[in-house]
């Protein structure tokens, strides 16, 4: 099977780790880095805005007071809540047989993930409604390509960029309950708080409440792991982020920073030592 490389970077400041999926992409596309299954998690919690999204319902002075950095995606959609989640990022492209079409390479890592939650003990399905009717700024609120549901309500949400043939795909695995964690984010221009909670209890899930625990991390991990290496038809093999890819990652974070991209929050952390 064909060699892709494994990253577990566990838990970084989410301006680092967004810096780090561009960076991978940016020389993947020049043929500087190897197709890449990256697992993280984000430190503090936060939420990542679409890169194009201008318009989003956050009250950005309560993220600060609470302690959620919001930052910009280099890949698409809306609002997304990282805070106990797992989240994963496909960097591929055509020399790795990725398909070119957008719903196609959804479908394929979707297929990964759908293998990880058999793995789990978990009958999830892809979301094949699309985007939901209302308008809504919450990514977890809107049907989409790509997302994964449990008895019609999200479990991941995913977004994808490409550049030069190669694909980023990333996205949030809900591992706990996010509904209460949400509700003082957000403005809600009136509406009750109880319609707001309503609203996403029934629209997203997490691993926790459809097994009624959470499996160690470990584990959600060697699934996604597994489930991927199926679906893709590879070999994951751990390695790490070369030197190339932690100068970039560096330098994009610190021009994301200076460019407003970290809109809330605490101050993001540049700097990082290799370990």
């Amino acid at each position: 099977m064909t060699p892709w490389r494994l990253l577990d970077t566990g838990s970084l400041s989410p301006v680092l780790n967004m810096a780090i999926d561009q960076a991978i992409l940016m020389l993947h596309a020049q043929g500087q880095a190897p197709p890449t299954l990256r697992l993280y998690q984000w430190q503090p919690p936060a939420i990542s805005l679409g890169l194009l999204q201008k318009r989003h319902d956050l009250d950005l002075e309560a993220c600060r007071r609470l302690g959620y950095e919001v930052v910009r995606r280099p890949t698409g959609g809306r609002a997304v809540l990282h805070h106990h989640d797992l989240t994963y990022a496909v960097v591929a492209g055509a020399a790795e047989k990725m398909p070119a079409s957008v719903s196609a390479a959804y479908r394929l890592i979707a297929q990964g993930l759908l293998n990880a939650f058999h793995l789990l003990g978990i009958d999830a399905q892809m979301d094949r409604q699309g985007d939901e009717a209302y308008h809504t700024d919450i990514c977890f609120l809107r049907g989409a390509r790509g997302s994964v549901v449990h008895g019609g309500r999200k479990l991941v949400g995913s977004a994808q960029t490409w550049q030069a043939g190669s694909l980023l795909q990333h996205g949030s695995i809900l591992l706990q309950p996010q509904v209460e964690a949400w509700l003082p984010l957000v403005q809600t221009d009136g509406e009750p708080v109880e319609a707001l909670r309503a609203k996403l209890a029934a629209h997203l899930t997490s691993v926790q409440e459809i097994l009624g625990w959470t499996p160690p991390l470990s584990d959600v991990k060697q699934a996604v792991r597994q489930g991927m290496a199926q679906a893709l038809g590879v070999d994951l093999q751990p390695g790490e982020l070369t030197p190339a890819e932690w100068t970039l990652a560096q330098e994009l974070a610190a021009a994301a920073a200076n460019q407003h991209q970290v809109l809330g929050g605490t101050p993001p952390q540049i700097a990082l030592a290799r370990a």
